[in-house]
């Protein structure tokens, strides 16, 4: 047993779980090539010394340890001068403007690379007093500064003296609270460079990727009306663009409006907990409560909250970046109370579990993320988010095509019984259709007979005839009787087998003579009934009478002035009977084809023929056309013979 289910697990899991394997392994593969753990590089007093360093060997890590200057702008000469302000050394200021120098102690004549990214918003660079880059623009005058963070690469050389001096210059307006020295990182620029291209992959692989799955849900979500994928849409994009290298490097170009940028920066920030709260909501409405109150009402707080990004000064949008989260952090426990009350009310299955799991896995990473922001450059510019985002995404990917796979088997499985319900309902169909077939013959022949004795009346004329024409309706009128009887005892479920005796063949004749001369007279042909005196089948005489009058009515409405000839023959434990006519025929592609229920070239109802078929088989015989053609057709059937006979 535990085997078989193994297998069924291994048949509907195995090929979506080597698909997360070999993703894994492609993210794996191509993490590998971001460097993430560096040595560290201590400078003493503003000073490193690294004359003793192989920078062949690895990328190192400058500690954030440098000299510097608050709330002055200095050049290196100022630096430099006898009345050069007192320094201080830290890696964190906390005022709009200031200064920052390191001087690095080499080998002679070494060429290195530094990366980082600037150092706040707004940046002016000095290489051994040379200026090398000016990223926005940096000045002490609030309405000439221009605020913009960039990736820096600085090609570095000793000289003779192996001294390099690098000063940092940075002005900060957008916000009250100033900025501290990213994460550095120096070595040769061969091994810089293999760092950068790994950390450019790695970059574009994540947010790029989420940036094409938040289009592929959004897509989902268009075509399948799905809260699930506008939610993981919504959430792919905030963590896509939650990427600063990703996003100022390689989505906006040069000269771009760093205010706009730092204002969408700070809301993508702080919708990150609504779009959790979205996704927790979509993949489980119960939490939001009836009528879905808690995230219309959410909805409208976030809506509010977004707009104030845009009207309030850039000084307030961290405060209101926090405000968000706060937000974020009272509606996640209110829905985790929902959801605990719910889980009270059903039962927990396998896939809700795993969905859970998955977004409680990158709520836990962003919030580790959001509280260690300020304290880890490497987690402000990178983060860890998109990450999780992906496995968070992949693990919801097998949770919804898993859904989908069950939805699909209801729907198979409704349309299975909707099939089943239309074969019944054709069935039923077929039932009406057949017992109206039954009825008609009967009515006729009672209708035929009881017109032609009123007319005789009215007229004074005494036939002969009028006892067996009588004794014909009678027959006529009590077989009908039976036909209604049958048909209340199957509409009442008291319908019981065709009850099988002894059948005499000359009196089946006669029963059936009597009602089909008059039906075949109208066409001029003559019918003919053999000569069995003696021989008897084990069956129904109503069913065998209506297997008769269906082939002779079909033999009669295809003959015109001519012979139709009834005939039974002993066959050993058999009676085999034929049906004759010198008719059109039937044509030979239609032949195979009569049997077949609702088969028919008039407008008919193509039954008369399959239910024929059918009796005979319920008696254990079987039936056949014989022969067909121009000369006419022939149908043949057996019925055992009554024991005995």
């Amino acid at each position: 047993m535990y085997a078989g289910r193994i297998t069924q697990l291994l048949k509907r899991y195995g090929l979506p779980f080597l698909v997360l394997l070999l993703s894994a392994c492609f993210l794996f593969l191509c993490r590998s090539r971001v460097q993430t753990r560096f040595p560290v590089l201590q400078p003493q007093d503003g000073v490193l010394d690294v004359r003793e360093t192989d920078f062949n060997a690895d990328v190192y890590h400058i500690i954030n340890q440098w000299d510097y200057w608050p709330g002055i702008l200095l050049a290196p000469a100022d630096i430099a001068s006898a009345n050069a302000p007192q320094k201080e050394t830290g890696s964190y200021i906390d005022d709009h403007l200031g200064t920052w120098r390191i001087v690095i102690l080499t080998r002679p004549e070494t060429y290195l690379s530094l990366c980082s990214f600037s150092i706040d918003y707004g940046t002016r660079v000095y290489v051994d007093g040379q200026e090398v880059r000016n990223i926005g623009f940096v000045s002490d005058d609030p309405s000439k500064a221009v605020p913009m963070v960039r990736y820096v690469t600085l090609p570095l050389y000793s000289g003779e003296d192996g001294r390099i001096e690098i000063v940092y210059q940075c002005s900060n307006f957008v916000h009250k609270d100033g900025g501290f020295i990213q994460n550095t990182l120096i070595s040769t620029p061969e091994n810089i460079d293999e760092y950068q291209r790994g950390l450019t992959l790695w970059s574009l692989l994540l947010a790029g990727g989420l940036t094409f799955y938040s289009l592929y849900f959004l897509l989902g979500a268009a075509i399948r009306k799905s809260r699930e994928y506008a939610a993981l849409a919504f959430c792919c994009a905030l963590i896509a663009f939650r990427n600063h290298f990703f996003f100022g490097e390689y989505l906006m170009g040069a000269g771009y409006d760093f205010i706009f940028h730092y204002r969408l920066t700070v809301l993508d920030a702080s919708l990150i907990p609504f779009s959790l709260l979205c996704l927790f909501s979509a993949f489980f409405p119960q939490a939001g409560g009836e009528k879905r109150r808690v995230p219309l009402i959410l909805t409208a707080v976030y809506a509010a909250l977004t707009i104030c990004h845009f009207v309030i000064g850039t000084e307030q949008l961290v405060p209101l970046c926090w405000v968000c989260c706060g937000v974020g952090v009272l509606f996640f426990f209110l829905y985790i109370y929902r959801f605990i009350r719910h889980l009270g009310k059903v039962r927990l299955t396998a896939p809700d579990a795993l969905t859970f799991a998955a977004i409680a896995l990158l709520i836990g990473l962003l919030v580790y993320e959001g509280l260690n922001v300020d304290s880890n450059s490497a987690m402000n510019q990178f983060g860890i988010s998109p990450v999780a985002t992906v496995v968070c995404i992949l693990i919801l990917n097998v949770v919804i095509h898993t859904r989908l796979e069950k939805q699909t088997a209801q729907l198979r499985e409704t349309r299975l019984q909707n099939e089943l319900l239309g074969k019944t309902n054709e069935m039923n169909r077929d039932f009406l259709r057949m017992v109206s077939h039954e009825l008609k013959t009967p009515l006729t022949v009672i209708s035929g007979y009881a017109q032609l004795m009123e007319r005789q009346m009215e007229k004074g004329i005494s036939s002969d005839a009028a006892p067996e024409r009588l004794k014909t309706i009678r027959q006529e009128a009590d077989r009908l009787s039976e036909i209604v009887t049958r048909l209340m005892e199957y509409t009442y479920g008291n319908h019981r087998d065709a009850e099988f005796t002894a059948v005499d063949v000359p009196a089946l004749f006669e029963s059936a003579s009597a009602v089909l001369r008059p039906v075949c007279a109208k066409r001029s042909n003559t019918l003919t009934f053999s000569e069995n005196a003696g021989i008897r089948v084990r069956g129904s005489f109503e069913l065998l009478l209506q297997v008769l009058i269906n082939l002779v009515v079909n033999a009669n409405r295809h003959t015109e002035n001519g012979v139709i000839a009834v005939e039974a023959e002993d066959s050993g434990d058999v009676v085999a009977f034929r049906v004759r006519d010198n008719g059109e025929g039937i044509a030979p592609e239609i032949a195979p084809h009569i049997f077949e229920k609702g088969f028919t070239t008039t407008n008919g109802q193509g039954l008369g023929l399959a239910i024929c078929s059918e009796t005979i088989a319920l008696h254990g015989g079987t039936m056949e056309l014989a022969s067909t053609g121009a000369e006419g057709s022939c149908f043949r059937f057996t019925i055992p013979k009554e024991a005995g006979k």
